[in-house]
This record gives C-alpha cells, structure tokens and sequence, in this order.
C-alpha cells in the first residue's frame, strides 16, 4: 500500500444486494490530499469515465459482474464548526452515512434524525438525494466538496449546483463527472417550530409506543430518541442492510410523479391508491406523487420469487437476494414488474440503484 491509497487486482466489490461482482483493479482512497497529488490516480483512474466509484454498495445492482476499475473511498473523518444557533457538520465521503446520523443525533443536533438506518456512504448520499418521513438530504445540505473528473480539478458545490430534486441530483444527471469527496449540512441547536413531523402514519405509531415505553412526553423527544422511532419502523418493514443472509438495496422503486390529472383519473379507479400532491399547486398541470409500493403489492408481486429473485413479503418496494440469485435474475424480475405495473395502471417505475448493466 502506497502513502494514502492502495491498489488490488480481483478484488470483490462489496455490495448489499450480495450479488458476485469483481474489479479487474480495485483502488481504495484513504487520504484524498495525498492520493489527488498523484498523476496517475488522477489521470489512469479518475478521469477515464469507465472507472465506477464506489461507496458501500447499498444502491448499485451489479448485473454485469466484471468491472475493469473500480475507485472506492474510505476517508471517513468528520467534525463541525460551532455556530450560534446552528452547527456547520461535515465528514468525509467513505463514512457510513447512518454512523454521521447516529453521531449528530447524539450530540442533540436536529436535521438528520428521520434519515437514519438509511444505508451506504455519507459520499454516494446526495447522489440520490436521500430522504425519508419528509426529509431530504438537500433540506440540510449546504455544500459538497468534489474532485471534477472531466476539469481534473477540486471545488467545493453549494447546495443550489447540486440541482437537487426528488431522488435527483447533478450527482447521479453527470454520474461519470463527479467524485465526492466531503458533505457539509447545517444542522439546528434547537428544534424547528414544526418538529417533529409525524405526519406518516408507521411513524406516529412507532412513536406513541416509544414515549410510552419511556414515559417520556412527545415535547422531550431528542433527535436521538426520533432516530431510535425511524430505526424501529425501517426494521420492522425492510431487511437489515447488515446481515448478509437477504441481500437487498432497500427501495428498489423510485415512487412516480405524475401530473395531477392523471393521479386523478386513477384515483376515480382505486380509491385506495395513496396519492401525495407535491408543493401547494393542485392544478391538473401540477404534480403528484404516487406509491410505488401500492402499485406493486395490488398488481401481486408482493412476495413472488424465482429463481431466488424476490420480492420483500413485508414490503413491495424491496427487491431481496434470497441466495445466490444473480444480477441478471433480479434485473430481470424488476423489468417483469415495471411492465406488469405499466400495463395495469400506465405508470412507469424508475428504479432507485444504478443498474450496472453493460
């Protein structure tokens, strides 16, 4: 291993979804200065738009299952800056992203509490926009520090470059052009007017057996207790990212957004379908979005397997490794659902992960 990063030939690439992947080179960064000095890692690795970056493998399926390079993070420090009301958080993009959630959360900082148990890197994090109960990354992100691999030069982002949507970001829009470095968010010394936000029905149960069980009322709750509610309804309904036996990427499916005049129409057809207005627009021409997993658990798949491919039994948006099931098997079973729900209800589902597929 050279001063700050090392290079393996065939090494696996550790994923959640436990499928087998190989580099043919497998480089990983653990001092980002003293690796971005070096010429070659700049121009061998990172410029060439064919290399993958790698964080924890929680949102990548590895259908084609030789990769020639492969660059993978594992700078993971972090700290802050103290401010009046608030704290400037920041950390390296190899540290687990629930690991900064737990440390912030403990420190009794509000912001990050409701994206906890959510897996993978705090870099491979605004790629996605991550978000749960309401919250998005970008609601508290104020700058990603990145190496551009097409200018070959460091910069630092501010939250509005990042052109952040639902599920969105410039991150995931030029996948082959950025390479994350650090996150910085903001985070608050006190909680918001509104807060806690328990408007999604799994959580205001989890919380009202969680302040009894305490007896603590909801004006105490900490951002640490938040986290420990989210922590409990994420485990109930999705598999453990940790335990190696049912490999999975949590949310295969990203929930549709369809104009209001269709979640209308079908609305008109399954009363049951939830349908979740997006901003203060309900003109027909505004937005809606719909449950991908209502969708899919009414079409049936809820449960379904082959081939060791399946589907989650206590949630239809979770596409699960049962063992030894390829890439190629559960891609295969996504697209069958994609087009069962497409033909039954004429949405389209966008998947989540990146599909390594060619």
């Amino acid at each position: 291993m050279q001063i700050g990063f090392d290079i393996q030939q065939d090494e696996a690439i550790a994923n959640t979804m436990q499928v087998s992947a190989l580099a043919g080179r497998y480089l990983q960064v653990f001092d980002v200065p003293a690796a971005l000095k070096n010429g070659a890692i700049c121009t061998d690795w990172l410029a060439d738009p064919q290399t993958l970056i790698v964080g924890g493998g929680s949102n990548i399926l590895f259908v084609r299952a030789q990769i020639d390079k492969v660059v993978h993070l594992a700078a993971a420090t972090f700290g802050y800056v103290d401010e009046l009301n608030t704290v400037l958080v920041w950390a390296e993009g190899g540290l687990g992203f629930d690991d900064w959630v737990r440390w912030t959360t403990h420190q009794g900082w509000y912001g990050l509490e409701c994206l906890a148990e959510i897996p993978g890197t705090v870099g491979a994090a605004p790629i996605q926009n991550v978000g749960a109960y309401g919250v998005q990354l970008s609601d508290v992100l104020v700058s990603v520090d990145v190496w551009d691999r097409v200018q070959q030069s460091r910069s630092v982002l501010p939250a509005a470059a990042c052109d952040f949507g639902y599920r969105q970001s410039c991150f995931k829009t030029e996948s082959h052009r950025w390479f994350i470095l650090r996150v910085t968010v903001r985070l608050r010394k006190t909680p918001a007017p509104d807060w806690p936000r328990l408007s999604y029905p799994g959580l205001v149960q989890a919380a009202d057996v969680y302040m009894a069980e305490s007896q603590r009322p909801l004006a105490l709750l900490t951002p640490h207790d938040l986290a420990q509610v989210v922590t409990r309804v994420r485990r109930q309904k999705l598999p453990d990212w940790r335990e190696p036996r049912l490999g999975s990427l949590g949310s295969f499916f990203q929930n549709p957004v369809v104009l209001n005049s269709f979640a209308a129409t079908l609305k008109a057809r399954w009363p049951d379908l939830p349908v979740y207005p997006q901003g203060a627009n309900n003109a027909p021409m505004g937005e809606a979005k719909l449950s991908a997993a209502w969708l899919i658990e009414q079409a049936g798949w809820r449960g379904f397997s082959h081939n060791n491919a399946g589907i989650y039994a206590r949630h239809a948006l979770v596409l699960v490794n049962l063992g030894g099931a390829t890439g190629a098997d559960l891609w295969g079973l996504a697209q069958r659902i994609q087009a069962d729900v497409f033909a039954r209800y004429g949405v389209r589902l966008v998947p989540e992960p990146l599909i390594i597929n060619n």
